[in-house]
């Protein structure tokens, strides 16, 4: 997607690219006869790769002053912890995208 930065009152002259992750990976709860108890595998669609881009922000006194943000380049799902909320419906769905 495109969008204005702004920071400390000073903004992009210009829309800049700012991709970012979204999309849906394997998660699920499941009861396990061997342990007697519930396991839980939670994944999340989040950056794998990115890289640090710097634009000039434009300042209401004239100044231009460089600001450094992260632009996504690759998205993944990757392992996070995971708690067991009752009553919610499991899905088994892996896809991302990168915008």
């Amino acid at each position: 997607m495109k969008t204005s930065i702004t920071h400390n009152n000073c903004w992009s002259a210009q829309e800049v690219d700012m991709p970012y992750c979204e999309g849906s990976c394997i998660t699920y709860t499941m009861f396990s006869k061997a342990a007697a108890a519930m396991q839980h595998s939670c994944s999340c669609c989040k950056e794998t790769r990115f890289s640090n881009r710097t634009v000039d922000l434009v300042c209401p006194n004239g100044n231009t002053v460089p600001y450094t943000y992260m632009y996504v380049e690759e998205c993944g799902c990757t392992n996070t912890e995971c708690i067991a909320a009752a009553g919610h419906h499991v899905r088994r769905k892996r896809s991302f995208t990168l915008l």
